[in-house]
């Protein structure tokens, strides 16, 4: 009996801690990094998912945010840096459209290039003019992209500077 006297012991304190748990996991976000989301997101935005990735050079936080009528995904260091901001802009890949769907200056030149052929895929792909460059914060240096309309698309963290 004395053998089973620790198993016991041991299962009575299991039974309570899960007696205690009221079934949701939660996950010690450091308040560097609650900072750094308040700032981000500021009053008016909301989060929209949260979750904790453990990489090979260590800690990093994943969190989706809704700010306005745009999504952003961040990636921030144990620290609370933000490694990198990107806008989540969905699927901006090629999509399929019948010819009926086209402005009609482009179902002409389409029909008129293709000549007595007949257009069986047409795909539309949209692509703005962005702008890329690099930025210097204290040795820790960024890169940025911002469309036409002054919209960030991507910052994110390229290295620290000797």
């Amino acid at each position: 009996m004395n053998i089973l006297a620790p198993f016991l012991s041991l299962a009575l304190v299991l039974a309570s801690a899960s007696a205690e748990d009221d079934g949701k996991l939660t996950i010690p976000i450091p308040s560097s990094v609650q900072a750094t989301i308040a700032r981000e997101k500021g009053d008016a935005g909301t989060v929209r998912d949260f979750r904790r990735v453990n990489e090979a050079d260590g800690t990093t936080y994943i969190i989706g945010i809704v700010v306005g009528n745009k999504s952003w995904e961040l990636s921030l260091d144990a620290s609370g840096r933000v490694m990198r901001k990107r806008l989540d802009a969905g699927d901006s890949g090629p999509r399929m459209v019948r010819i009926e769907a086209l402005p009609a200056a482009v179902r002409d030149t389409m029909q008129r290039e293709a000549g007595a052929g007949v257009l069986t895929e047409i795909e539309h792909i949209e692509r703005k003019t962005h702008y890329v460059g690099e930025a210097k914060l204290g040795k820790r240096k960024y890169r940025i992209e911002v469309d036409a309309d002054g919209v960030l698309l991507n910052k994110e963290f390229i290295g620290e500077e000797d």
